[in-house]
This record gives structure tokens, sequence and C-alpha cells, in this order.
């Protein structure tokens, strides 16, 4: 009993301190840019207000308000409870900044009681890891926006401790609820049935699946009953459910989905372990993939002792190998802090685990203070805010603007939106470039038919829509006509549905 409260009091000591040391860091943590930049976190915002304002699940910025397929509900719920109606779009974005904010700690807190009881660590190593791994680029970058990534982290590492305990029960209860936050975080939840199956017997298996699968249930209804509710012209990773783009790109392009994508995906995770390890990328590539492929190694070492972790991580790998979007560092990130703990866990001495800590530790530092992790907020906010300010008086209020972010222009500008994309990055993988996987001028022309925009705007940012818009005014030069642009690359286009239009359908 003794030695038992003795672990309860280090546990305790060190989510204490994880606790403070993450809330000092998101105290310290920039704030200098625009949050809804990214387009995810707008979209979280956008569902936000459904739940707060009209207590529904739908895109509101959408002509007909689709029901929303992609995004689990868990995660607008929570910043519903801080979405103020009635208040501006840009004051309820600033107001959504705060809620990861506030998560920053508790986040470190659960991952350090996480390094002790699932991976076997001191209280004072545990402790520096959690905060050292919030504070670093590979995971700051996703809690200084409103992004669903800290919050469904922090459930899976609560649920992989509950899971050690021997609390299965309770361990679906938060593997369940960490999958309504961030869909990826599936492979966990299955891994607790299958390693309750394979050390105890299929007995033992039949609480935590029959648990999981209730409290899922409700979402997989929706989604199945909504599935067709969304109109062929936004299928697509943005809008739709993962299945069903998945399935989109498996039915147009099996060989580049089952050989290439992974072929591709692998040395990239790999190099994406080595950056969150050294803070940024700043080595050699080979670095980079040399150190990540020792985090590999460690990991896989350190994890077979750990059921649910271990198989829990091989299904994640397998999920993100086979993913059809090159975001690499956005997976790992993910999970991050918790493959930091699994690979101290696997090397032999004290000492060399708190080499490497202090290493990584200094490591986050400097990025830290250097402001690594924020770096694409800074560019997207400066290029977006700028923009729209341009554009707020050139455009007509209640007009239907057709946009690569349409949530931000929606809570911004406060028009109704829709996309000028349709996301095929399958193709990339198939020709490695970007120019047509997110469509081209027969899917732009699909989506100006079927909801007769008034406006489109091409963003600095990235390749959505440009070379889609760029497609369709090469083959019919009515559509688009320019009203406003700038040397980088911004423009405004009037947009008439109303004119004879037939562009190439290109091969899928």
């Amino acid at each position: 009993m003794s030695s038992w409260n003795s672990g309860a009091r280090k546990a305790a000591g060190a989510a204490l301190a994880a606790l403070l040391g993450g809330w000092a860091v998101a105290a310290l943590a920039p704030r200098d840019f625009t949050v809804g930049t990214f387009q995810d976190d707008a979209q979280y915002a956008v569902l936000a207000k459904a739940i707060a304002e009209q207590h529904t699940y739908r895109n509101l910025n959408f002509p007909g308000h689709p029901p929303e397929l992609k995004f689990a509900p868990g995660w607008p719920a929570v910043l519903s409870l801080a979405w103020k109606p009635g208040a501006s779009g840009d004051e309820n974005l600033e107001r959504l900044r705060w809620v990861n904010l506030a998560l920053v700690g508790p986040l470190a807190a659960v991952v350090a009681v996480a390094g002790m009881q699932v991976f076997g660590l001191s209280a004072a190593l545990s402790a520096v890891v959690a905060v050292a791994s919030v504070a670093a680029p590979a995971e700051l970058t996703w809690w200084t926006i409103p992004m669903s990534e800290p919050l469904c982290l922090a459930l899976l590492a609560l649920g992989l401790v509950l899971a050690e305990r021997g609390r299965p029960k309770s361990a679906a209860v938060a593997l369940a609820a960490s999958v309504y936050v961030r869909s990826v975080a599936a492979p966990f939840l299955v891994a607790l049935v299958i390693a309750a199956w394979w050390k105890q017997g299929w007995r033992r298996a039949v609480a935590p699946a029959v648990v999981g699968g209730l409290l899922l249930l409700p979402w997989v209804v929706h989604v199945t009953l909504n599935a067709h509710a969304v109109p062929a012209v936004l299928g697509g990773a943005g809008y739709g459910s993962y299945g069903a783009f998945y399935g989109q790109g498996l039915l147009a392009d099996p060989v580049t989905m089952l050989i290439t994508v992974p072929w591709v995906n692998a040395p990239m995770i790999v190099q994406a372990l080595g950056q969150a390890l050294l803070g940024w990328h700043w080595a050699p590539r080979l670095v980079e993939l040399l150190l990540g492929a020792a985090v590999v190694a460690l990991v896989v070492r350190s994890g077979r002792t750990r059921a649910v972790f271990w198989i829990g991580l091989a299904l994640y790998v397998v999920t993100v190998l086979f993913w059809p979007f090159p975001q690499e560092d956005r997976f790992v990130g993910s999970t991050w802090p918790l493959l930091l703990l699994a690979a101290l866990a696997a090397l032999p001495w004290p000492r060399v685990r708190w080499g490497v800590t202090a290493a990584f530790a200094l490591a986050a530092t400097v990025a830290f203070a250097q402001g690594r992790g924020v770096e694409r907020h800074r560019q997207r906010s400066r290029s977006s805010v700028a923009l729209l300010d341009s554009l707020r008086p050139r455009i007509a209020p209640g007009a239907l603007v057709a946009t690569s972010n349409p949530p931000l222009v929606y809570l911004r500008l406060g028009n109704p939106t829709i996309v000028n994309w349709r996301e095929r990055s399958y193709r990339w993988y198939r020709m490695g470039y970007w120019s047509t996987a997110w469509g081209l001028g027969d899917d732009l022309w699909a989506i100006v038919r079927a909801y007769h925009p008034d406006y489109l705007i091409i963003e600095r940012r990235g390749a959505e829509g440009r070379y889609a818009a760029g497609s369709l005014i090469r083959q019919c030069p009515e559509v688009l006509r320019e009203l406003w642009s700038t040397p980088g690359g911004e423009y405004l286009f009037a947009v008439r549905s109303d004119v004879p239009c037939a562009p190439v359908v290109v091969k899928p």
C-alpha cells in the first residue's frame, strides 16, 4: 500500500509540474497572427458556431447547409462552449484560440503520467519530456491555433494510462472520446480490443468492444444516413467523409493508392520523426532520415511490451502510410510526445535518457524562442488578412464566393461561400506536383454550374483553386472575368455560370 501511495504521490507531483510547465509555455507562446488561416481551424469554428447558435451539425457557410461528415463533432462541441453568439467571426476566432492554450497544461500533465505508468520512466524525466515536447514545433504548431490534435492526444494518453492500469472499459471511453475528437485515433481503440483478446481471451475483449462500439454508433449512423447529402462536386477530403474520399481515390487510381502512396509516404514519415527530434527542419535530409530511423527502432523496441500502444501505433502507421495526402509532420505531431517517451524508454541507461532529453529540450527551447512552430501561421495570417481586407469593399454583401478557404471567408466577410477546388491529392503521388491535384477546369466548372457563385478568389497560399481557375480560363474565357489582382498572384474574378462551357474532362 505504501509503495502504491508513493507511486501515486510521484505521479501527482509529475502531473502538477507538467501542468504548470505547460501553462507557462502557453502563456509565453506567440499570438501575433490570426487563427483560421490553416482552413481546418476555421472549419472547426464554423461547426462550433452551428452547435452553439443553431444546435445542429452543418456547414453553415455553404448553400443548403449540408451536414458535416468529415470532422467528428467532439472538438467543435468543445469549441462551441467558447463561442459567443452575436459576436463577430473575428472576435470568436480569437476566443477559440484560447481553448487550446488552456488545454496545453492538462495535455502536458497526462503525458507526464503516461511517461511513468505506461513507459516506466521516472517522474522527473516524464515531466521534463512532457513540457519540452509540447513546446517543440512538432506539437506547438497544432495547439497555437484551434486544432483538434492536442485534445485528441490528451485523451489518447489517458486511454493508454487506463489500459495499463487494467481498466479496459474506462480506457474504451477515453479512446472513443479521442475518436470523436479526431477520427485517426480509431486504431488505438481497435488495439485495446485486440490486446484484450490476445492476452486474456475473447471474453475480456467484449466489454471494451461494446463500450467503444456503442459510444461511436451515433457518429457512424450520422455519417451513413447522410452519405448522399453532400453533393458529388464537393467530394474530397475537404467535404464528405474520409471513407468516401479514400474510396473515390481507390476507384480512380488503385495502383497509385495502394503502391505509390505508401512508397512515397514511408521516407517522409521517417524524415518527419527526425525533424521532430531536432526541433525543426535545419539539418541535411540524410541526418533527419537517420535520426528518424533511430526513433523508429527505439519505439519498436520499447513498444513490444506495451500491447495497446504497440498494436495501436502499428495500425496508426498503416493508416498514415496509405493516406493519400503528404502531411506527415501533422501525423507525427499527433503522437509525438508518446513516441518520444517510448523511444526514451528503450534506451538502456538513465544518463543516456537524460542526455537525449536535455538535447531535445535545448533544441525545443531554441525553436520556441525563434518562433519556429508558428512560422506558417504568421505567413498565412499576413497574406490572408491583407487579402480579405482588400476584398471586403469589392464583394457585395450576401454574394456567393468561391474560395480556397470557404470557412474563413464566411467568418471574416459574412458571405456564403463554396470551394474553388476539388481535392484529388493522389495525383500528386502519381505526378510529383500539385498542378492537377486540386482539380482542373472540369472540376471548377462543375462547381460553378451547380452553385452559381458570384465571385471567385485566388489566394497566394498553396495551389488550391489556382490551376483549376487557370484551366477554366483557357478553355472557357468568358466564365471568369478579372476584377482585381496583385503582383503577388492574388485575384478576384466575377463569375458567369450562364455562358456555354464544355471543358475537357481530365483523367481521374
